[in-house]
């Protein structure tokens, strides 16, 4: 069985999985999923779109089948979703999403302890739950103001019981005097509770800044990793839990200069500048 070949990319509106040709002509009949969730604490509702401090859940993902599936629905928490409002025919596969939040007080129990999710098509079921990790408590840096070049630097993070944490921050540095700087977001996905940056990324005058640690429940996004969605197909679901966000700036030797940093500079360059998307770097990750 060849496994799923495509995850949600920047957007949360265009996932790839299987083309035609990976299903194996005795595999007709088959489908793949991937759900993403992602959990929130607090968000806004009702006529005057209040605030509101109840736990909520988003959903959305794709699903593809040889052949081309009848999408029927998406049960998660027990809602059933299948409104054309919460379904896009794409160019060889079906994005469909739960539109609004579920609210943690709108489902009966289990709530979210655990997730249940069932996809259903004209070809069969797919279905598997996930619980939602604690948030992180305290995120460590073991530097902080200015440091020498080519300091290593260490992230660890205390509180959380994710299966693994997506870890993102900006890293911008000079080029050479007067021209510029630039700037790259980098990230990476851990299985533990620390990363160490080697100092060998850290050679130039510049600064990091905006660290941020997701924690993220389901399989280690890996090549061949084992599917946590079964039934008649298979597929992949992830969580992500609210992240957690360091103020600390690390300047490396001189750093950028103050005035470059106050206006436009027409010489300089920005390289593979992104959001955090731990979406995009699961996709990565899996090979895809």
């Amino acid at each position: 069985m060849k496994r799923l070949l495509g995850f949600i990319l920047p957007g949360l509106a265009a996932i790839g999985f299987y083309s035609c040709e990976l299903f194996d002509e005795d595999e007709a009949g088959l489908q793949s999923a991937l759900v993403y969730i992602t959990h929130y604490y607090t968000g806004r509702r009702g006529v005057n779109w209040d605030r509101v401090y109840v736990p909520s859940i988003h959903a959305y993902g794709e699903i593809y089948g040889d052949p081309y599936p009848d999408f029927k629905y998406i049960k998660v928490c027990n809602k059933q979703f299948d409104d054309p409002a919460h379904i896009n025919n794409n160019p060889g596969s079906i994005y469909f999403t739960t539109y609004n939040r579920i609210w943690e007080d709108s489902i009966p129990e289990p709530k979210f302890d655990p997730i249940n999710v069932k996809i259903s098509t004209d070809i069969g079921q797919i279905s598997g739950s996930i619980t939602v990790p604690d948030t992180i408590v305290a995120l460590t840096v073991s530097e902080h103001d200015t440091i020498t070049l080519e300091t290593p630097v260490t992230i660890s993070w205390t509180g959380a019981n994710a299966d693994f944490y997506y870890v993102y921050w900006e890293h911008s540095w000079v080029m050479e005097e007067g021209y510029g700087w630039y700037m790259y977001s980098r990230d990476t996905l851990i299985q533990g509770n620390s990363v160490t940056l080697s100092g060998s990324k850290f050679t130039l005058d510049g600064f990091i800044e905006a660290i941020e640690v997701y924690p993220e429940n389901g399989p280690f996004p890996e090549p061949g990793t084992e599917a946590n969605l079964e039934g008649d197909g298979f597929g992949y679901m992830y969580l992500e839990n609210k992240s957690k966000i360091s103020d600390v700036q690390i300047v490396f030797g001189e750093g950028i200069p103050a005035e470059w940093l106050g206006k436009r500079v027409a010489s300089r360059t920005v390289i593979n500048e992104f959001n955090p998307d731990p979406k995009a770097k699961i996709k990565t990750n899996l090979g895809l």
